[in-house]
């Protein structure tokens, strides 16, 4: 299986080692919250997985911040996927995908590109289109731009797993509860690694409402929308 990382960005996401050093910390950081379950990612790839088991024809599947596409071989076997098409801004990240997906008996394209760019510029649209822990970075109005290219670049259904507040809760309660339910559980974790985690959490993440969410898909242009999984470590919500 022939493996090609298409580069569309000028110029490189890591340009010197001191940049692709502190990749590889960040990536190693995260690695471990995937490696022990803390965001319920084998649940989660499960849920992905029979809903791809489902589809009785061959499909194209598009994963938006594919990352490392290190679950993609477990969430996507024993399905009928023909081709996996993987965006990222991240070109390590895209590195480590085509290792992950060396063996895998299907078509493999790895763009380096701006998500909606990729999108709008698609030959075709994708069947299945994936976004994990991604949108909740971008602003409201963000969101329903990519969710709206999403739509107008996939035929069949989309699925996402993003970051949502509690009932009556904002921003800073969300991040309030991130401080008090998952520092006492990640012991796991080095104060470094804790500190670049909760940096990234505070200046990052841009949760909506479970509402807020399904009103985003449906202004997209999604026909339905529903919520198929809460993460039951209170990462997320509870």
């Amino acid at each position: 299986m022939n493996i090609h990382i298409r580069e569309f960005k000028t110029g490189g996401a890591v340009d010197d080692e001191a940049a692709l050093e502190q990749f590889q910390q960040q990536w190693t950081t995260y690695q471990k919250l995937v490696d022990t379950d803390a965001l319920a990612s084998k649940e989660v790839g499960a849920i992905l997985h029979d809903a791809l088991e489902g589809l009785s024809k061959p499909f194209a599947f598009l994963d938006i911040a594919c990352g490392d596409a290190g679950q993609m071989p477990a969430a996507l076997g024993g399905t009928k996927i023909r081709h996996y098409h993987g965006i990222d801004l991240s070109k390590p990240a895209l590195e480590l995908a085509a290792n992950n997906l060396q063996n895998v008996p299907f078509e493999v394209e790895l763009d380096h590109r701006d998500f909606v760019e990729a999108l709008i510029r698609r030959p075709e649209p994708a069947n299945v289109a994936w976004c994990g822990l991604s949108i909740h970075h971008l602003q409201t109005d963000g969101k329903e731009h990519l969710l709206k290219a999403i739509h107008d670049s996939t035929s069949d259904f989309l699925m996402i797993y993003e970051p949502t507040l509690a009932d009556g809760e904002d921003r800073e309660g969300y991040l309030e509860r991130f401080r008090r339910v998952n520092r006492p559980l990640w012991t796991f974790m080095t104060e470094d690694e804790w500190k670049q985690i909760e940096h990234h959490v505070t200046t990052c993440d841009l949760p909506e409402h479970a509402a807020t969410w399904l009103d985003l898909g449906r202004k997209a242009g999604f026909t339905k929308a529903s919520q198929t999984f809460l993460d039951p470590t209170g990462f997320y919500d509870r």
